[in-house]
């Protein structure tokens, strides 16, 4: 008896199917250790109060669907960051901002990062990364 002969046999395949796919298709949110690590970021990138959607007591709070954060949709992993200050985009006056130094590290966790942008933050340049192999992002 093949196929051909057991109709509901081809509903059962297509459902399995189905099933299969859009398990291994859509992650169930974010990674841990990338949501660790975009708190450790959150004080130095939230001085107009723009990532209040990033919290930290809350365990259920999927890091992907914070503000400005964007993931890849099969791995769970962060792929874009959008950590503009200042006058970019009318969020609050750089006049309020001093110069600092940022330590790239805190962005290794992020192995699937392709996109952060940075812009208008007063980052005066980087401090020395011993030890990092370089990032795998792109400072836009």
């Amino acid at each position: 008896m093949g196929l051909k002969q057991q109709p509901w046999m081809w509903v059962f395949v297509v459902v399995l199917i189905t099933i299969v796919s859009l398990e291994s298709r859509w992650s169930e949110g974010c990674l841990e250790q990338e949501r660790f690590a975009l708190l450790q970021l959150k004080p130095f990138f939230n001085t107009f109060h723009e990532l209040d959607s990033w919290v930290e007591g809350d365990l259920n709070s999927d890091c992907c669907q914070w503000d400005w954060v964007e993931c890849n949709h099969t791995t769970g992993r962060v792929i874009s960051l959008e950590l503009i200050g200042g006058l970019v985009g009318g969020r609050g006056s750089n006049s309020e901002m001093r110069e600092w130094y940022l330590n790239a590290s805190l962005f290794s966790p992020f192995q699937q990062l392709q996109t952060l942008y940075l812009i208008d933050n007063g980052i005066a340049g980087c401090v020395e990364n011993e030890g990092i192999l370089p990032l795998p992002f792109i400072l836009v």
